[in-house]
């Protein structure tokens, strides 16, 4: 007969596991997002209005496949004038989001060139924003 005892130090480890390296084109790790400086990003919640208002980032902007993109786009491109971020970093509610990819598909081919921004979409979706307890 055998024992066995293992010692827990600390709350366990939500994080969502991500090595940037290994990411398609145009995605993103929050470990690398959180090196760049809050003020110049703008977060963009590709998910349905319900779960924004839910449970989104407070200075996100909302932009999905959901809804009419007309409705929508105005405010993000208030923000994108007033504010001129250069980051614009897209989440939904999973990693490989489709939502998320189709936005900042959008966002790429209408208004990065024009505006100056870079577009990136998040690994792991809203799951590793409430990881880190951003959301």
């Amino acid at each position: 007969m055998s024992f066995a005892t293992w010692k827990i130090v600390g709350p366990p480890d939500r994080s969502v596991a991500c090595d940037q390296s290994t990411l398609d084109e145009h995605f993103v790790c929050l470990s690398v997002v959180r090196e760049w400086k809050a003020e110049e990003i703008l977060w963009v919640d590709a998910r349905p209005r319900e779960d924004w208002k839910r449970n989104g980032l407070s200075d996100a902007v909302l932009l999905n496949d959901q809804e009419d993109w007309l409705d929508l786009e105005p405010e993000f491109m208030m923000k994108m004038l007033t504010e001129a971020k250069p980051k614009v970093v897209v989440y939904c509610n999973q990693a490989g989001c489709g939502s998320s990819k189709y936005v900042a598909t959008q966002l790429r081919e209408r208004h990065s060139e024009a505006l100056g921004f870079e577009v990136y979409v998040l690994e792991g979706g809203i799951k590793a924003l409430a990881a880190e307890g951003l959301q």
